[in-house]
């Protein structure tokens, strides 16, 4: 079996490299041989030299290598170029969410607990992974935020194309709306005071309790009255701070309808007797 080099080894820059090799090699050989026939230098003068000439011979095979397979390495470095394009390409997303993880860690833009908002996605930061972020989701309904009972999972990578909105702590509860609508047929802007009255009690009889193990405030309820386009009581009711929001509006919604209902009969039994009376 006779071994032959393969046709491609007799190239221009592979005779090259050989005679540029040999060269330096003959070169070295030839001033080691002059080094030690000088008398009068010591051995520690020649060694240095002798460490010199290499060091020299060494840089000059490497820069000429350099040149002799430029084109080659110019290819070779486009064509990793290439590569390293398509990589980024492929892992953009993973890149983008790495850089929204750090981005989040060093701003320190939101942390396990709050409530935030990232594009149309709103919800609590339940956990915080390596790449992604767990919400449980709420929904806002004319005016009134209540858990869905859904959990997101969100990339980090949608903190660059979407502004991350950071709504109130969640250890002030959800704040919850609705609106009571009433007939003319009693003065509820008189009975402000005692409607209010009414809608606290309702709210404490109903369990609602601050949010346990936050040390915020108990729940708490505004009354706002307005009239409507066709004449009649609007009542907006807002609940601030409750942990069941659909439990403390049927609680107040029954007191303040009971209470204003109750005042409408008071009402009609006075205009009865004094028709009576008359």
């Amino acid at each position: 079996m006779q071994f032959q080099l393969p046709p491609g080894f007799y190239t221009s820059d592979t005779i090259a490299s050989l005679a540029l090799i040999l060269t330096l090699m003959a070169v070295r050989v030839i001033a080691g041989r002059a080094l030690r026939r000088r008398d009068n230098l010591t051995e520690t003068v020649a060694r240095r030299w002798s460490a010199n000439v290499r060091n020299v011979l060494v840089l000059v095979a490497v820069i000429g290598l350099i040149m002799i397979w430029a084109p080659q390495l110019r290819t070779f470095a486009l064509s990793l170029t290439a590569v390293a394009v398509a990589i980024v390409v492929a892992t953009k997303e993973l890149i983008l969410c790495f850089s929204g993880a750090a981005f989040r860690t060093f701003t320190r833009a939101f942390s396990v607990g709050d409530i935030v908002e990232i594009g149309s996605s709103k919800g609590e930061v339940v956990d915080l992974y390596l790449l992604a972020l767990r919400l449980r989701e709420f929904d806002e309904r004319d005016g009134s935020i209540a858990p869905t009972g859904r959990t997101l999972i969100l990339p980090y990578s949608l903190l660059f194309s979407s502004p991350a909105k950071v709504l109130p702590h969640a250890a002030i509860g959800l704040t919850h709306s609705f609106t009571m609508t009433f007939d003319p047929d009693v003065d509820i802007f008189a009975l402000r005071q005692q409607l209010e009255d009414v809608a606290a009690r309702a709210l404490e009889g109903a369990g609602q309790r601050a949010v346990p193990g936050t040390g915020g405030p108990p729940p708490q309820s505004r009354l706002r009255f307005r009239t409507s386009d066709i004449g009649k009581y609007r009542v907006e009711v807002s609940i601030a701070g409750c942990t069941q929001p659909r439990q403390a509006e049927n609680a107040v919604a029954c007191a303040i309808g009971s209470f204003v209902h109750s005042r409408i009969g008071s009402a009609d039994k006075e205009q009865s007797s004094a028709a009576s009376g008359a």
